[in-house]
């Protein structure tokens, strides 16, 4: 070989090593700086082989929130994952499950059709990020030469020109894989927030012709998916179905998606029709978002118990539960209802139910401090102190008294920890885990302070009373 030839041999080395390094940089930086929205799909699906589910959930926020894949493991044996995300486009529906036919093979296909009022085939570019950043190629290539306008394609596939400039913003969140609101939870979206709504409005059994494009790619999905030999059940999850004009008028799309489903002879659970057998409560199991437009978990419970059942008495689908490959579903499960633990816990204000809450759940994984700053009996009633004394405070009658009285306790697992004082100061440290902990109880005239530190950090409310 000659030195131009070494030479020419040496710059295609050093080119394609640059090249490697770049895209290894690019990879390595890009998910970093990606928007770590809690609408997103669930990136999480990757990390299941092919063929672990049988069940695909797909559509906008209302399936992302309204179903919870684990729950139909524990309660029917259905492997099943979440791909809704906000505002999910039923020609973005479209690619996911040509994405997913060929990366799951599932059985069953559940697709929301609340979306199918809008005739555009994409909605901002945000919320189609959403769906394009959690895809592979060449499905998500396909979409974005689709349904996005070519002066914006780039920015779809090359998505750092998208978010570059969130360099400024960035946190210790965005370093983690996922967010914490879908972490762990097979791509559906817990929370505990609600508000009453008093009355759902007329519901109409009138139809209206579907707009062109939203037609065409459900009429084109269900296809697919029948071309695969994957059944479709269409679904219109539980809503205020009149809480707003909009949602009045897109009744009768939502009715006239019947026909399509008897067309294609596919079923349809149009749940403007089924709250009552579902058991919705309208005072307490929807969101204080939008008017009613979600389920919070308490709703969210009882659909996903609902729909569980319908899937299982008309579609023929394995019990994973008895098959020992699936045994990491057991191990999620525990994962998952321990962070709806805590978010329950986070979001309850009353004491009376935070205590029935800490009753309901203690494990091992949990361990409980409490205690008291000035006086506490004033604002404690004969029922909290039996819900105290039920927890493990077996000596917690005292704290009726309308007496200064200073208390710590601590449970964890089967150690029970009761200190009571009278009008003095208390303190108990420790180590579990190897974190440090550090907890004072102090009444008005010894300091009027209540302490729970965790390492360096004081988790108490520090208010009167316990």
């Amino acid at each position: 070989m000659d030195k131009t030839s070494v030479h020419n041999a040496r710059k295609m080395f050093h080119l394609a090593g640059f090249i490697v390094c770049m895209t290894l940089l690019y990879n390595g930086i890009l998910p970093v700086f990606k928007d770590k929205s809690t609408e997103a799909v669930s990136k999480e699906y990757r990390d299941f082989e092919r063929g672990t589910f049988d069940v695909i959930l797909l559509g906008s926020s209302v399936m992302m929130n309204d179903v919870y894949p684990l729950q139909l493991y524990d309660e029917y044996g259905i492997s099943a994952y979440n791909l809704g995300s906000g505002n999910q486009r039923l020609p973005m529906t479209y690619y996911l499950v040509e994405e997913t036919l060929k990366e799951q093979d599932p059985k069953l296909v559940v697709i929301d059709v609340l979306t199918c009022w809008d005739n555009n085939a994409m909605c901002s570019d945000g919320i189609t990020h959403f769906v394009t950043d959690a895809m592979r190629f060449p499905e998500k290539a396909e979409l974005i030469f689709d349904i996005i306008p070519r002066e914006k394609q780039m920015d779809f596939f090359f998505e750092m020109g998208t978010y570059h400039t969130r360099w400024e913003s960035l946190s210790q969140k965005d370093f983690e894989k996922a967010p914490a609101g879908r972490l762990g939870t097979y791509g559906a979206k817990v929370w505990y927030g609600g508000k009453p709504i008093e009355t759902l409005g007329e519901i109409t059994t009138q139809k209206e012709e579907l707009p062109e494009i939203p037609e065409k790619y459900l009429r084109e999905t269900i296809e697919l998916c029948q071309e695969n030999n994957t059944e479709v059940l269409l679904t219109l999850m539980p809503i205020n179905y009149s809480g707003t004009a909009d949602r009045i008028r897109w009744q009768g799309y939502w009715n006239k998606i019947q026909d399509i489903a008897d067309e294609y002879d596919i079923n349809y659970l149009n749940f403007m029709y089924r709250y009552d057998e579902v058991g919705i409560d309208i005072t307490c199991d929807l969101d204080d978002m939008d008017g009613g437009l979600h389920l919070n978990a308490h709703g969210a419970e009882k659909l996903t118990a609902y729909l569980g059942r319908y899937i299982t008495e008309n579609y023929e689908l394995e019990d994973v539960r008895e098959d020992p490959s699936y045994d990491f579903m057991r191990e999620d499960l525990e994962t998952f209802q321990g962070y709806k633990t805590e978010l329950a816990l986070k979001s309850t204000t009353s004491l009376s139910d935070y205590l029935d809450l800490l009753t309901n759940y203690r494990s091992d994984r949990y361990t409980i401090f409490v205690s008291v700053k000035d006086i506490q009996g004033y604002a404690l009633t004969q029922d909290i102190i039996e819900k105290m004394i039920n927890l493990g405070y077996e000596g917690g009658g005292i704290l009726l008294d309308k007496q200064y009285h200073s208390f710590i306790g601590m449970i964890h697992g089967a150690k029970v920890v009761e200190m009571y004082g009278d009008d003095e100061a208390l303190f108990y440290d420790g180590e579990i885990n190897k974190r440090k902990f550090y907890l004072s109880s102090r009444t008005l005239e010894h300091g009027n302070l209540s302490e729970i530190k965790i390492g360096a950090k004081d988790y108490s409310v520090n208010k009167r009373g316990l």
